[in-house]
């Protein structure tokens, strides 16, 4: 069923390149009456095409479910997706006058996609997309763990809940989050044979009877999906339930960023290098505007250096550019926190568009982080988290980045309660790592940026 749902993504987007294609194509046959040769000739400047688009689509959030296709929201965002595609095709043909179709074509097709791509997201989401009916899910135990995944699932389209079984009638969290206990563990069974529930998900962490886990084996040989609640979890949310697993688990569940891999060792490095040089050049107009509105904003320098924890809990110093007062922690360290009175008014600015990140390259270059990977923490901090947040210390196991996974996906934390929740993206992260993961985070960057959201 998850897999379903990850295929629901992929056959959007291949629609996409499909009706991108077909737009194209229909752009070429008005321009030349006939298209004989036609995409075959122009594959480099298709492929550019198409790739561009996609990219916007994606930056502008356009393969979010939970929008609907047909509301004004997502038109207009749709709109500015497809113009800025437009702007950055223009600029490229500008620049690189081979990858043009010809200005005729060019417009032809911006308009097209509009209409015919637009046509086919609705036609996908109303009639494919809402066609497909929710499984029925039960969820086994009604404590803690059931009341959060339950949380999850209420308002998720791929599953319906029917409801919970627990062996004590008077569990707590059931009641309180609306649904109601069915009966004992020991129904499962007959809910299979009745054909009733077509998922289950096993919310008890401990104290799992020998009986309950030979019921959900046969459940599985009945054709029904049962779900251990942290692999559920964990597929659903990018998160890793740190509360709620225990050190078994660890040893049984594979952590791809642990293994000295060929992409780990010599790619991601490459990588680094490539996107440090080139960022470092791109961004100095920028970074020599900060410099001076630094300068002329308020007395001290315009670096920040400060001691973080990194791989394998090796301390380094890390450099930004100075976004607070200077001596802004001369009575010891503290938590940043909203509308901190320690930032400067340049400070805010350059948090907001996450200027002040760009000097961290250096710190790429000299391998001491990487592009992508868990925000390097400060070693006062490790040393309490790493005491009160369970498993906090296997996010050490990789080098820290300028952005990571939880960065994109969780707002600006500052608190040990904000740690534990941005811990269970960075296991996710390393449980998951690989070249894919690490395009995706940089994307979902770019578009957090594009939209000046998670900073303080």
């Amino acid at each position: 069923m998850i897999k379903k749902y990850h295929h629901k993504k992929i056959k959007l987007l291949l629609g996409d390149s499909i009706f991108i294609v077909l737009a194209i194509y229909l752009a070429g046959l008005i321009r030349f009456g006939k298209i004989e040769n036609f995409l075959v000739n122009e594959l480099p400047e298709t492929f550019f095409f198409v790739f561009v688009h996609l990219g916007m689509f994606y930056l502008f959030d356009l393969y979010n479910f939970r929008l609907r296709f047909k509301s004004t929201f997502f038109a207009a965002r749709f709109i500015f997706a497809l113009a800025s595609a437009t702007i950055i095709i223009g600029v490229t043909y500008y620049l690189i006058p081979a990858l043009q179709f010809g200005r005729g074509i060019f417009l032809l097709n911006s308009l097209f996609i509009l209409f015919v791509v637009f046509g086919w997201r609705i036609l996908y989401q109303s009639k494919l997309l809402n066609g497909v009916k929710p499984h029925k899910i039960v969820i086994i135990g009604a404590g803690v763990q059931g009341k959060l995944i339950y949380e999850m699932l209420k308002d998720h389209d791929l599953f319906a809940i029917v409801g919970f079984l627990d062996d004590n009638p008077k569990a707590t969290g059931a009641n309180a989050v609306g649904a109601k206990i069915l009966g004992p563990t020991d129904l499962l069974s007959e809910m299979v044979r009745n054909r009733s529930i077509e998922a289950a998900v096993l919310a008890i962490g401990h104290n799992r009877r020998p009986e309950l886990l030979k019921a959900c084996i046969a459940s599985k040989m009945q054709g029904i999906e049962v779900y251990s609640m942290p692999f559920l979890y964990n597929q659903l949310t990018g998160k890793v339930p740190v509360m709620h697993i225990r050190y078994d688990w660890m040893i049984d569940t594979p952590f791809e960023g642990m293994r000295h891999s060929i992409y780990m060792v010599r790619i991601k490095r490459i990588i680094d290098i490539v996107f440090a040089l080139t960022g470092l050049v791109l961004s100095l107009p920028i970074s020599i505007i900060t410099i001076i509105a630094i300068k002329l904003d308020s007395k001290g320098p315009v670096f920040y250096r400060q001691n973080r924890v990194g791989q394998n809990r090796a301390v380094y110093n890390i450099i930004k550019f100075r976004s607070m007062i200077a001596n802004a922690e001369k009575n010891g360290a503290v938590w940043a926190k909203e509308k901190d009175d320690r930032v400067t008014r340049v400070g805010k600015i350059i948090r907001k568009l996450r200027i002040d990140e760009i000097p961290q390259m250096w710190n790429v270059l000299k391998g001491e982080m990487s592009f992508v990977g868990p925000r390097p923490e400060r070693p006062e901090f490790v040393n309490v988290l790493e005491q009160v947040v369970p498993l906090y210390a296997f996010r050490h196991a990789v080098k820290p980045g300028i952005t990571g996974w939880a960065q994109v996906n969780y707002r600006y934390g500052a608190s040990k309660e904000d740690a534990l929740d941005k811990l269970e993206y960075d296991l996710y992260y390393i449980k998951n790592l690989s070249l894919f993961l690490d395009l995706h985070v940089i994307l979902k960057t770019i578009r957090v940026v594009l939209f000046v959201t998670g900073s303080r």
